[in-house]
C-alpha cells in the first residue's frame, strides 16, 4: 500500500493506492453513513457490488458512460433525483469511476444542499493520476469545456491500480498522457521511464508518482491562480479540440496528448515528446485548420482579457506560464 496526504482549504485528505483495496473496501468506509454512489452504466458490476456491499446504507445513481453526461441536462437529473429521494445533509457521496464521473459527481456534490462530503474511487488511469485528486470538479457546455465548476476537494480517495485490468486500451493510453505531462513539466528522470521502461510491470509505483508530482502544485496554488496552471500544459489546444469535435472525437488524454505537441516552441524537445507520446499509440496531430478553434481557444477558463497563460516546457522536466495573444 501506497499513502499520501493532501493538504486543502477544508484540511487535509488522504490517497490510499493498494491493490486488491475494492475487495476490503469497508476497512474505509463509516458503515453508519448514509452513500449516494454515482457511477456510469458501464462500468463494471463487480465494482459497483463492491462498493455497495462496504455502503450498506446507499442508493446507486447511474448515468449515460461519456463526456456528453458532464452537462447541465444530466447535472439536473441527478439533482432531482436527489431531491425525490430525500437526500439530506448527513449523507456522503461516492464516485466511482472515470474522470467524468468524478467530475459530475463532485460537481454535484460541491451544491447538493451547499455541499456533501466527497469520496472519490476513481477506476480509471486518468482519474487515479489526475482528476480524482486536487479538487477541480466541473461540467461542459457546448461551447467550452468545465466552464462550470468548483474547487471542491475530497475527503478522501481510494485507489485500486488492479481496476486497471478491465480498462480499455484506448482510455488506458489517453491516462498516459497525463503522466507524460507531469514529467515533461516537473521530473525528467520520470520522463525517461515512462518513455524506456514497462509502466504496466509497477502500476502502484507510477500512479503514486503522478500524485506526488501533482500534491507539489495543488499545495502551492490550491485555486489555480499561479503555478498549478503549469498543470495544463497541452490542455488549452486540448480542451479547444475536444470542444470542437463536441466531445466525440478525442478522449481527454488524447487532445491533452495533442495540445502538448501543438503548444512546444522548442523542435528538440518536441520529437522527444512525439516519440514517448507514440510508444502508447497517441495521436500527436489533427488536421483541423486551428483558426477554427480560436473561439474555443479564447474561451479558455485561464484566459485574462485578451491574454491567455501558456504553458511550454523549456528543457524536459521544467516549465514556464507565459501570457499570450496566442496568435495561431
Amino acid at each position: 500500500m501506497r499513502q499520501l496526504s493532501v493538504k486543502s482549504h477544508n484540511g487535509s485528505y488522504d490517497v490510499i493506492i493498494e491493490s486488491g483495496l475494492l475487495k476490503n473496501l469497508s476497512q474505509y468506509m463509516d458503515k453508519d453513513l448514509f452513500y449516494v454512489i454515482i457511477a456510469d452504466d458501464l462500468i463494471p458490476s463487480e465494482y459497483i457490488n463492491h462498493v455497495k456491499n462496504a455502503c450498506p446504507q446507499h442508493f446507486l445513481i447511474l448515468f449515460p458512460s461519456g463526456e456528453t453526461s458532464k452537462s447541465l441536462s444530466e447535472f439536473s437529473r441527478i439533482i432531482d433525483i436527489l431531491i425525490t429521494q430525500n437526500i439530506r445533509k448527513d449523507a456522503c457521496v461516492v464516485a466511482v469511476g472515470g474522470g467524468v464521473t468524478g467530475d459530475l459527481a463532485g460537481f454535484v456534490a460541491s451544491v447538493y444542499l451547499r455541499g456533501l462530503p466527497l469520496i472519490q474511487i476513481p477506476t480509471t488511469l486518468l482519474a487515479q493520476i489526475d482528476s480524482s485528486v486536487g479538487g477541480k470538479v466541473a461540467i461542459n457546455t457546448k461551447e467550452a469545456k468545465n466552464i462550470i465548476g468548483s474547487i471542491y476537494p475530497p475527503i478522501k480517495v481510494l485507489i485500486d491500480p488492479n481496476t486497471l485490468k478491465t480498462l480499455d486500451q484506448r482510455q488506458l493510453n489517453a491516462g498516459m498522457a497525463e503522466m507524460i505531462k507531469y514529467g515533461m513539466i516537473a521530473d525528467k528522470a520520470f520522463f525517461e521511464k515512462i518513455k524506456n521502461e514497462e509502466v504496466a510491470a509497477d502500476w502502484d509505483y507510477y500512479i503514486f508518482k503522478s500524485l506526488e508530482i501533482k500534491r507539489r502544485y495543488v499545495e502551492a496554488d490550491e485555486f489555480d491562480n499561479s503555478i498549478r496552471q503549469s498543470l495544463n500544459f497541452g490542455h488549452t489546444i486540448g480542451h479547444a479540440l475536444e470542444s470542437y469535435y463536441e466531445y466525440k472525437k478525442y478522449l481527454h488524454g488524447e487532445a491533452v496528448a495533442i495540445g502538448m505537441v501543438q503548444i512546444l516552441s522548442n523542435p528538440v524537445i518536441k520529437a522527444e515528446l512525439i516519440e514517448c507520446l507514440k510508444k502508447y499509440h497517441l495521436p500527436t496531430s489533427d488536421p483541423v485548420n486551428f483558426d477554427e478553434l480560436k473561439k474555443y481557444i479564447n474561451r479558455d477558463k485561464k484566459g485574462r482579457k485578451d491574454l491567455l497563460k501558456i504553458v511550454d516546457v523549456t528543457e524536459i522536466g521544467s516549465s514556464v506560464i507565459v501570457k499570450s495573444q496566442f496568435k495561431i
